[in-house]
Order: C-alpha cells, then sequence, then structure tokens
C-alpha cells in the first residue's frame, strides 16, 4: 500500500466552497447580517464559486444544487455529503448504484443512524435490506436535488425519524419556477457507463394552474472488473397547485434497479488472488468444477478448490423497486399563525442474491442461488405548526406511521452442467421451478410516533436560543413465523422517551463572526433485520435461538445519545477560517460482531452500556485571485468503547478501542477556477486511522482519491448556446483502494470477508443543453 499524501500533497480539489450571502430572520421587525454555520465551506464573491449557501440555524445549512459543480451525472444521493466536514463517503462502484456497498459516516453516525427525510417523507433506516426504512439512493433523480439541508450534529427535533441518532438530511428537489424549461444530459464513460438525464418544468399553467416538475434518469453500466451489467431507472414527479390559503404539493418517486455486485474480499483474498478477485460469471463450467465436492481438496490456485468455493461465488446482485408518494397542504391561518399536513406511502421490494456452495441443487448442481427478500410498506403521516409571536418563533409538530414488513431466505435450483442456462443474479429465479428451501421466513409491525415542540427566541438582533424538546415511541413486534424448530425469534421491542431536550446559541455579534453551542439528546427505535441477514445492522432478531433472544432483551435499553457542538467562523478579506469541536455520548448501542461466511453468517448482539465520539472540524477558503480558489478541510474523529465485550465467559478486549469502519483522521483538499466559460475543478480525498475490527488489530489502509473534472460552456454567440462540454475524471491517478470495509459487519478481530474495493479510474464525458 502507498504511504498517506502529505497536507501539501492533498492541495487539489472542487468548487464545494461558496459564498454565503443570505440572512437570517430573528423577528418581525430586524434581520440580522450575513451569518454563517461554523460547519459551513464558505468564500467571498471574489472566489470561482459564488453559488449561494443558506444558513438555517445553529450547526445547520444547506447545501445548493449549484454548489455541487464537482458532482458526476448519475451519482447517487449520498455521495453529494462527501465533501462536508466530519462526513467519509465511500462506494464499490463509480456512481454508487450498489447499495449494498454504500458507505456514509458522519461525525461517527452511520447513514442508517441518521435522521434522512426526502420532499419531507422520514426514509428512517437507510441500511442495505433495511426492514424500517427506504434507502436514499433509490428515491428522486439525484441530478434533480435542488437542496440538502444538513446537520452533522444532533438532528433539529422536528426532523421526523425512528433511527435518528445522530444528524440529518434533508433532501429537497428543485424548486419549481413559473416559467418552463427543459434539460437534456448525456454521459458516456468507462465500461460502457451510459447517463441518460432529462429533467423539466411546466411552468405555471394557465392564470391559476399548477406547476409541474419531472425527473427521469437512466442508468446503465458495466462492471468494471469481472462481468455483469449494473442498471438503473428512476425518476420523481413534483406538481404544485396554488390555494388562496396556501398550496397542496404531490411528490412521486419510483425506482427500478438491477444491479451485478462485486464479491466481498479479505486482505488475505488480496494478498493471494489480487485485486480482482471476483465472481466466477460467466464461466459457469469453472465456478461448477470448484464447487463440486469431489474435488474439495484439489489444488485451485492459492486455494483448494473446496476453500475457493466458500470465498468467491458464482454470481451476486441485487433486484430493487422502490416507490414513494406523498401530498402536503401548506397553509397560512392568520399572518402570524401557518402549517402543514402531509400523508405518504412508501414501498420498497428488495432480492439480494449469492450463488451459495453450501446448498447444493436437488438435481446434484453443486450449488443453488440464495435470494433474501425483505418487502417493506410504510404509511404515516404528519402536522406541523408554526406561531410567530414578537420575538419568539414557536414550532410544533406531531408523526405518526405504521409500517408492515417480511423477510425469507430463499433457494433456487441451479442447472446440471450443459443442461441448461445458469440463472442470473437479477432473475429471474424460478426458471427450474419455485424455490425448494425456504428459511428465516419473518414478518414485523413498527408503530412510530414523534411530538416536538421548539422555540427560536431572539435575544437581541445578533443572538438566537432555541429550546425545545421532542418526545417519541417507536414499537416493534414479530420475527420468526410458523412452528419450525428452526424458527427465528420471535419478540416485541418498544423505545419510548417523553422528553429528548434540545437547546441551541447562535451568535453573530458582527458581520465576519458567528459563533454557536447546540446540544441535542436523541433516541432511535430498535433496528430490525431477519436472521442470516448480510449486513452491519445491529438487530436483536438476528440472535441465533429464541431463548437466547428473550435473555438478551431483558438486559436491552433504547440507545440513547448527547450530542454536543461548540463552532465559530471568521470571514477576512480573502479568507474564511471555520472550525468546531464535538462530543456524542452513546447510551446502550447495540453492537453486532460477525462471524461465518457470507453464505451463512452468524451475529453475536450485545449491549455496548457506554461509548463516546470526540472529533473537531477546520476548514480554510483562500481567494487566491478573483478566477481561483482554494480549499482545505481536517476532520478528527476518534470514538471509544467504555467496556469489554462479553460472551458467555469469554471476554473480547474493546474497551479504549474505536468503532470499526470509521477513519479517525479526514483530509479533503478543494481547487477550482473558472476563466470565461471554463471551469476547471480537482479535490483530493484522504481517510486515514480507519479500525477494521472490534479489538482494533488490523486497520484498513489509507483511502486517496484524486477526482478531476474540466467544463465549458457555450456562450450566447455561439452557434449552440447555452451547450455544455465536461469530462470528469474519478480516481484520477487509478490507486487502488478499499471502498466500504464493513459491508458483512465486523468481526471481533483478524481478517473477516467483508471489504470491497473502489473503482480504478472511471472517465465521464457528457453534455448538456438546457432550453
Amino acid at each position: 500500500m502507498n504511504t498517506p499524501p502529505t497536507l501539501l500533497a492533498l492541495a487539489i480539489g472542487t468548487a464545494l466552497v461558496a459564498p454565503l450571502h443570505a440572512a437570517e430572520s430573528t423577528d418581525a421587525a430586524h434581520e440580522t447580517p450575513t451569518t454563517l454555520n461554523a460547519l459551513q465551506v464558505i468564500a467571498t464573491p471574489r472566489g470561482a464559486a459564488v453559488a449561494p449557501t443558506q444558513v438555517v440555524g445553529p450547526n445547520r445549512y444547506v447545501i445548493n444544487a449549484t454548489d455541487l459543480d464537482a458532482m458526476v451525472s448519475g451519482n447517487n444521493g449520498l455521495s453529494m455529503l462527501k465533501n462536508v466536514p466530519g462526513a467519509s463517503y465511500t462506494a464499490t462502484d463509480g456512481l454508487g448504484l450498489d447499495i449494498s456497498a454504500t458507505s456514509l459516516f458522519v461525525r461517527g453516525f452511520r447513514m442508517n443512524e441518521m435522521g434522512i427525510t426526502f420532499e419531507g417523507v422520514p426514509l428512517n433506516d437507510n441500511g442495505f435490506l433495511s426492514l424500517t426504512g427506504t434507502s436514499v439512493v433509490n428515491v428522486g433523480v439525484p441530478d434533480g436535488i435542488g437542496s440538502i439541508t444538513v446537520s452533522p450534529g444532533g438532528a433539529p427535533v422536528s426532523v421526523f425519524s425512528s433511527s435518528v441518532n445522530g444528524g440529518s438530511l434533508e433532501y429537497r428537489l428543485a424548486e419549481l419556477q413559473d416559467t418552463p424549461s427543459l434539460r437534456i444530459k448525456q454521459g458516456v464513460g468507462s465500461n460502457n457507463t451510459l447517463v441518460t438525464t432529462v429533467s423539466g418544468q411546466s411552468g405555471q399553467l394557465g392564470e391559476h394552474g399548477p406547476k409541474l416538475l419531472v425527473d427521469l434518469q437512466r442508468v446503465s453500466a458495466d462492471k468494471y472488473q469481472g462481468a455483469g451489467t449494473q442498471k438503473f431507472l428512476r425518476g420523481d414527479l413534483k406538481a404544485q397547485q396554488d390555494v388562496a390559503w396556501g398550496d397542496f404539493t404531490v411528490f412521486l418517486s419510483d425506482s427500478k434497479a438491477a444491479v451485478w455486485g462485486y464479491n466481498n474480499i479479505s486482505f488475505d483474498m488480496i494478498r493471494k488472488l489480487g485485486w480482482k478477485a471476483d465472481s466466477f460469471y460467466p464461466d459457469y463450467a469453472w465456478a461448477y468444477y470448484v464447487a463440486s465436492p469431489e474435488n474439495a481438496d484439489k489444488s485451485c490456485g492459492a486455494y483448494t478448490c473446496g476453500e475457493l468455493s466458500e470465498l468467491i461465488p458464482y454470481d451476486t446482485g441485487q433486484v430493487t423497486r422502490d416507490r414513494v408518494a406523498s401530498i402536503n397542504h401548506r397553509f397560512q391561518i392568520t399572518p402570524a399563525l401557518s402549517g402543514n399536513v402531509q400523508l405518504y406511502n412508501a414501498n420498497s421490494h428488495t432480492q439480494a442474491t449469492l450463488t451459495d456452495p453450501t446448498v447444493p441443487s436437488p438435481n446434484g448442481a453443486p450449488f443453488s442461488e440464495q435470494v433474501q427478500t425483505p418487502h417493506l410498506n410504510r404509511l404515516g403521516g404528519m402536522f406541523n405548526l408554526q406561531f410567530e409571536a414578537g420575538a419568539h418563533t414557536i414550532t410544533t409538530g406531531f408523526w405518526q406511521e405504521k409500517s408492515k414488513a417480511a423477510a425469507k431466505t430463499e433457494w433456487y435450483q441451479q442447472p446440471l452442467l450443459g443442461e441448461g442456462k445458469p440463472l442470473k443474479a437479477t432473475g429471474p429465479f424460478d426458471v427450474y421451478g419455485p424455490a425448494f428451501q425456504t428459511d428465516n421466513a419473518s414478518s414485523w409491525v413498527t408503530r412510530s410516533r414523534q411530538f416536538y415542540l421548539h422555540d427560536n427566541y431572539a435575544v437581541t438582533d445578533t443572538l438566537v436560543l432555541g429550546l425545545g424538546f421532542k418526545a417519541v415511541d417507536f414499537s416493534t413486534t414479530g420475527g420468526g413465523i410458523g412452528d419450525a424448530p428452526e424458527r427465528p425469534v420471535n419478540g416485541a421491542l418498544r423505545a419510548k422517551s417523553n422528553f429528548l431536550p434540545h437547546v441551541s446559541l447562535y451568535w453573530s455579534p458582527t458581520e465576519k463572526t458567528d459563533a454557536f453551542i447546540d446540544l441535542a439528546n436523541t433516541m432511535n427505535g430498535y433496528r430490525v433485520a431477519q436472521r442470516g441477514n448480510i449486513g452491519y445492522t445491529a438487530s436483536a432478531w438476528t440472535i441465533t435461538d429464541q431463548e437466547e433472544f428473550d435473555r438478551v432483551a431483558g438486559t436491552l435499553r433504547p440507545e440513547k445519545n448527547w450530542n454536543l457542538t461548540v463552532g465559530a467562523s471568521h470571514r477576512f478579506d480573502r479568507l474564511t477560517v471555520t472550525a468546531d469541536v464535538f462530543y456524542n455520548d452513546i447510551r446502550n448501542r447495540l453492537l453486532s460482531a460477525a462471524i461465518g461466511t457470507q453464505f451463512a453468517q452468524i451475529n453475536t448482539v450485545r449491549l455496548m452500556p457506554k461509548m463516546h465520539v470526540i472529533g473537531a472540524d477546520l476548514g480554510i477558503t483562500a481567494d487566491l485571485t478573483d478566477h481561483l480558489q482554494f480549499y482545505q478541510g481536517i476532520a478528527l474523529a476518534r470514538s471509544y468503547y467504555d467496556s469489554d465485550f462479553v460472551v458467555g465467559d469469554t471476554v473480547y478486549p474493546i474497551k479504549g478501542n474505536a468503532q470499526p469502519g470509521y477513519p479517525q483522521l479526514s483530509l479533503v483538499s478543494d481547487l477550482s477556477a473558472h476563466f470565461g466559460g471554463w471551469r476547471f475543478g480537482a479535490t483530493s480525498t484522504s481517510y486515514l486511522r480507519q479500525p477494521f475490527t472490534y479489538e482494533n488489530d488490523i486497520r484498513v489502509p489509507t483511502f486517496w482519491q484524486v477526482n478531476a473534472y474540466t467544463a465549458y460552456k457555450l456562450g450566447p454567440d455561439s452557434l449552440v448556446p447555452g451547450l455544455e462540454l465536461r469530462l470528469d475524471v474519478s480516481n484520477l491517478f487509478n490507486r487502488n483502494n478499499i471502498g466500504t470495509a464493513t459491508i458483512a459487519g465486523s468481526s471481533f478481530s483478524g481478517d473477516y470477508q467483508t471489504l470491497q474495493r473502489s473503482a480504478p479510474r472511471q472517465v465521464m464525458f457528457s453534455t448538456s443543453m438546457s432550453f
């Protein structure tokens, strides 16, 4: 592995830096000067990037679409956060299409531990094979996102979610416009990548008619190693009708993906097989030979055939379908009293596949196709009110959701060699008959409720005090169904608190200085996963037997956290410095250590009474010239457990260790420029000191990746005015990096098959036209 680059060598980057133009109103009679969130990456108007970034509160800010110039068309919604201070984002494929191999941490909290909403709809648990939520990767068209409101520390009490331990991400599509518009974008790239995006707005239809927004995107690409394709079709619609007292907004999202996946690897596999230890597909004959029992002790290179068959499958992949629909009514009762009511429905269906050599087909084929099939339907609604009285802005709201989930694992027959085409990782799976074996059949019902009350009190023109709390009640009942002796565990768990406070101070003594303190108390519901779940989710329902579940359930307590952030920012003439420090006190976190193979994973679940995360972020933005801008960000985060992990009479010494999968040091450097119609940018991102196991005996090698782009937009006097030509290169130096490091969870110690590499150098050329 290469050694980490120095900070000076990292001084290259993109234009995710922007000036702040928005002022925040504090009462009816006064407006404060321009203020900045202390985590904001900002620049003066002389900078190369001039997109406004709005401040919306302490430790809370908005990334606008115009701030995302470095984003490659077709990338997922999580990748937009990769330059947020304290965040680390990795993916296996270049566009992050494979949910199972996409990872985002923000200040020690994984994406499935954050409160995430899309057009106001709570998405809840964003993890792979989630049984309580919907992945943001599968909602909306990322290129159509207009803004993301980010709270890296504690989420505001107004964010509705059953999975919020840390911060929050609130996604919104582009604002509806009065005039019609159309944008068409076509990208062509490495590995036969094609990205076609069409975004259109109707403008005001008639004198009093609605406004419509539609985004459609089709992505297709070959895997960069091995064989197989990745196809994604997604779209969204937003329609708004104004009425005399407010408006009605309808939001629809639909996505369908058929993705051939990459194989999980271990450090031993990298040493012995290299970086291309992918699945055997499409060489069915070789996979058949390797998995045949009579060849188990024969040599298949660095491993015996029996060993190799348990490391590399014939194929792996996933098929997903996610639909979200909502209707929202905003109303104005009096000049001081307003609110909204929203109803929504969300459906998610997944088929996650893996050719399994541990379960042979009934016809004698040495393997079968294992398919995990979680299904989820969520129905919910919310009601919010806002009242302005002098220096006070009081908000309150209520949310209720009921979800029904089911999951099972099925095995389908593969053909004998030479007697038919093998099954594909993306189906259909019943070519040779229905499933011949079913296991871990389970179902759950989850009910979520949340109430909040908050007051923003403008103490002075420059000081705002925020006081509020939320009450939550999350209950889940269910688990294994049927009467079989090996039925998965079944039971009920409830997380409830009537008072989770949130307090903040936001101070802007001058136009160039601001500071804040933000303290939030959070609680999440118990996570739901089926037994044998492939992933990192810590769930009591993955426990092997009912007796153990009943014993452990009696010791469980809902996870409850305190998140404190203190930050400040000062703007000089051509330089802005932002800094913050944060501390997370995490109580009763459920940990899950993984053992076994990827075909039959076993999770050991225990409660960690106390855990802590402490860290700091520093951002420096400099306008080197009127056309050249530089940003350097540094994020430090150190987590540690307060006690060891005890299983029966075995003590695993993890006290004082850091949580696996999250880097303790992140460096992001940006350099951007514009000259006339030309724009240039490059980003260097590095993640260092990333533990791999609970005992921290192995670390993931330094992740370092450089991305670059250049774009040219034809002017109004050209033959094709408005045409933009763009070239993006990711992983410019073609470095071998570990991407996601905890796909199948983390082991107590030692090597484990839970890694995937990140994409080698990828090139994308795109053209776009706006009308």
